[in-house]
């Protein structure tokens, strides 16, 4: 690229060529037409000056032989010489004196005759001059046949201009570039003048741009770039600071738009951030402060009406000084806000990420400057309706164009993990406990019972076990509704509790039944607990609306360990039985089993145990069908295969065999006879539709469970994709990689899967992670509150989102009212299932 000094160099050289070569050619011009009128001149002269020697010789009268011998002293004397001289005799003479030898007439010398007017004829460089004779008074004397001005002869001069043309041009050419050689020089000199002022100009100014490095660099731009000496570059001076004032509006530092990115990295919520998200911001602050001074940051929280919660996190611990004035400020822009009310109460919290470190002192005037702030009109997700920060960024106009939209970021970052950590603690929470009471649910109790029978088997001590049930809690539900009903147990609940000791684990085991662990415990104190707990009841009333005081007895049966069994299942079974037969006996009294009590429940125990194997060897299980159908129109799209065994004329159902059959070790075998069965019912009924089939999860440890699936599926002519096998959730936390080779291994047939009881345990969000599952069953327990509780509710739908999100299908259990059905559909789940959509039962169809 050529640069803007040999561009100067080369026009002012080039513009003085031109000139010099412009002069040369004009003057060149000039002095060509100089020697052509010279020589024109001269012609004529000579042409005047031959008539006149001619008129003289005329005078004294010549003849013919006067006239060639004047002709032959012409040619003589203008022989070798640049002019040639030609006479030609016109007619008028001819006629009068006779024809002489003369040239050819060319058209000149004719039109020198016509008109008797002189020629100049030019051909290249040379150059004929024709000059008339015209005969005057003294000529009339001879030429007789003549008149005055009668074109008598004509006289040419021809002369070659190229030797006198070429010799003038040598001459001048020598001189001129001699003379060339001044603008060549003055021209180089004024380019290097031009030159020199113009380095000086962009040297100014690309200094003052070349200092731009960010865009606060901009102003000083603005305000350094000086005259640099020319009208066009103070134009171009001028444009650039009005370009950096303009760019200074719209300009964003690389390492800010680096931060911004850094940063936003920093808001990825991940699992572990949302075990605590207090810790998560205060890790923030400090990720901040890494790229910006930001030395608080405070969040605004609706948690009801007129209470808000305000979270400050400081990077280092303020002084008294520092956090007066930051919360003092913030209740101003509350205060100033017309969202929020006049009798808004606002709970403060003050959080430090570094603990340690010196402490932190800002003035007020400082935090009125350096303090950005959003706040909204209504709460976001987590009930947040505000935030800010307090960083020297916000001196920067550029940099608060990215702190708010940080902030915005940021807003619904913080509003996510504190909404995500409160509903993961409530998931967890609720994972363990039952939503109505706060006691432990079921599932977990028997987990601390496994527990304890391991415990007390390695120390060697006995603990008791207390199975509790509320005599005709059912006709409370009746008479007054469930509204009522839930209240009674949640105040029995809390009256419960209170009878407890320090260490007994109670739990609310499902509809009236509650159970009660207490470690360490001999049969008199188990006693003791169990008598606590009828006078507690007693204390329980509550007031109907029509006036009615509601109370409840209770039934209360116990059971040691190991006195009266070393099995947590069994252990169980006696506390209940000795809880059925306090009601036989009464109601509202204790239950303790005696030695003959243990004899016949061992007794009923291998009675069921014996009713299993009979039941497997004569085929007696079979398959019963309830529908699972759309909460939309009530659409059939599947059933679930539940087990029962036929015997003396009674159904049993699943729960009182099939944890037998687990511990006798033949469960595989009642899932092959009912699979086997159902397969065979679909393919003589003409079904189509999906089937869900119960899996115990302790088959799944055969090696042939697999294979024999498959073989059950070719033999009835069943599509593999028209399977879901149903997986419950409290088993296959003990089992997943076994579980994730087995459901991989039948996905590739096509086979489809379910998690029962979903929401049951806290883990089930991790088996929709690991685990390719079709269906998700909500935890029938969830749904059937979620009209009276709202946080069962708020699971349900949660839930449901989450699937949905996810891919996979959402089932419904335990759908048995109206409102129930309708809640369901409001909160977007598919299908549903339980006893207002249909019974099971032994037909398809």
């Amino acid at each position: 690229m050529r640069s803007l000094k040999g561009f100067i160099l080369v026009a002012a050289v080039a513009a003085s060529m031109i000139l010099f070569g412009i002069a040369y050619g004009v003057t060149s011009w000039i002095s060509r037409r100089y020697v052509q009128q010279d020589a024109q001149e001269q012609a004529r002269f000579l042409a005047e000056q031959t008539f006149s020697s001619m008129f003289q010789v005329m005078r004294r009268g010549w003849d013919r032989e006067d006239v060639e011998d004047f002709l032959d002293a012409l040619e003589r004397n203008t022989e070798g010489n640049r002019f040639a001289i030609e006479v030609f005799r016109g007619d008028l003479v001819e006629e009068r004196f006779g024809t002489i030898d003369q040239p050819p007439l060319d058209p000149a010398v004719r039109e020198a005759f016509r008109t008797g007017e002189p020629e100049r004829v030019e051909e290249g460089n040379r150059l004929t001059f024709v000059h008339p004779l015209r005969a005057r008074e003294e000529c009339l004397q001879c030429h007789t046949n003549a008149a005055a001005d009668d074109v008598l002869g004509v006289i040419t001069v021809k002369e070659d201009l190229g030797p006198a043309i070429q010799a003038a041009r040598e001459q001048f050419r020598t001189a001129f570039l001699l003379i060339a050689l001044v603008p060549l020089g003055a021209a180089v000199g004024v380019a290097w003048f031009i030159s020199r002022r113009i380095d000086r100009s962009v040297a100014s100014l690309s200094g003052s741009i070349e200092r731009v490095n960010t865009v606060s660099d901009l102003r000083e731009v603005e305000q350094e770039i000086p005259d640099v000496g020319f009208a066009e570059l103070n134009t171009l001076a001028a444009q650039v600071r009005e370009l950096s004032s303009r760019l200074q509006g719209i300009a964003v530092d690389k390492d800010l738009l680096e931060f911004e990115i850094r940063l936003l990295e920093k808001f990825v919520i991940t699992s572990d951030v949302v075990q605590d998200w207090r810790d998560y911001i205060k890790h923030l602050l400090r990720e901040i402060n890494g790229l910006i001074e930001a030395y608080s940051l405070f969040s605004l929280f609706k948690v009801d009406e007129e209470l808000y919660d305000l979270e400050v996190f400081w990077i280092h611990p303020p002084s008294a000084e520092t956090r007066e004035a930051v919360t003092s400020r913030i209740h101003r822009a509350i205060a100033d806000n017309p969202h929020f009310g006049a009798a808004t109460e606002v709970e403060i919290h003050h959080n430090v990420a570094d603990p340690g470190a010196p402490e932190l002192a800002v003035s007020a005037e400082e935090l009125d400057v350096q303090t950005k702030s959003l706040f909204l009109d209504s709460p976001k997700i987590g009930g947040i309706v505000g935030i800010g920060v307090n960083a020297a960024t916000t001196r920067d106009p550029t940099r608060v164009l990215v702190t708010e939209s940080i902030l915005s970021t940021l807003l619904n970052v913080v509003g996510s993990v504190r909404a995500i950590s409160k509903y993961t603690r409530d998931l967890e929470y609720y994972a363990s406990r039952d939503p109505l009471t706060n006691l432990y649910n079921q599932r977990t109790f028997r987990e601390f019972l496994s527990y304890e029978v391991g415990r007390a088997e390695r120390h060697g001590y006995s603990f008791g076990l207390l199975v509790v049930d509320l005599d005709n809690f059912k006709n409370i539900n009746d008479r007054f509704g469930h509204p009522l009903g839930d209240q009674f147990l949640q105040r029995f609940a809390a009256a419960l509790h209170d009878a407890l000791r320090d260490g007994d684990v109670w739990a609310r085991y499902g509809g009236d039944e509650f159970v009660g662990l207490l470690p360490e415990t001999g049969a008199e104190q188990a006693y003791a607990v169990a008598q606590r707990l009828l006078e507690a009841a007693d204390g329980v009333v509550l007031d109907a609306p029509d006036g009615t005081r509601v109370r409840a007895t209770v039934s209360v049966g116990i059971a040691m360990y190991p006195a009266h069994a070393t099995d947590a299942h069994d252990l169980f079974l006696f506390a209940d039985n000795m809880m059925y037969r306090a009601k036989t006996q009464g109601k509202h009294r204790i239950g303790m089993p005696t030695e003959e009590d243990v004899v016949e429940v061992f007794r009923e125990l291998g009675e069921k145990s014996h009713l299993v194997q009979e039941a497997i060897d004569g085929a007696a299980v079979v398959p019963y069908y309830q529908p699972i159908r759309t909460v939309a129109d009530g659409t059939v799209v599947a059933y679930e295969v539940l087990s029962r065994i036929h015997s003396q004329g009674e159904v049993l159902g699943a729960e009182e065999f099939i944890e037998h059959a687990e511990r006798m070790g033949v469960v595989h075998k009642l899932d092959y006879l009912v699979m086997e069965r159902a397969f065979a019912d679909a393919r003589e009924a003409g079904y189509q539709g999906l089937l869900f089939i119960n899996l115990s999860p302790r088959a799944l440890v055969l090696e042939e469970f697999p294979a024999r699936i498959r073989e059950l599926v070719r033999a009835q002519g069943m599509d593999p994709d028209r399977v879901v096998f149903e997986l419950t959730e409290r088993e296959t936390v003990r089992n997943l990689n076994l579980l994730e080779r087995f459901i991989n291994d039948l996905k590739r047939d096509g086979f489809q899967f379910a998690v029962d009881d979903f929401g049951s345990g806290f883990s089930s969000f991790h088996y929709l992670k690991r685990l390719p599952i079709d269906y998700v069953k909500i935890e029938g327990e969830f749904v059937a509150n979620m009209t009276r509780d709202p946080r069962d509710h708020a699971f349900v739908k949660s839930m449901a989102t989450l699937a949905e999100e996810l891919g996979i299908r959402t089932i419904a259990e335990l759908i048995e009212e109206e409102e129930v059905q309708q809640a369901v559909r409001e909160v977007g789940i598919p299908l549903g299932q339980g006893f207002l959509l249909g019974h099971p039962a032994p037909d398809l169809g």
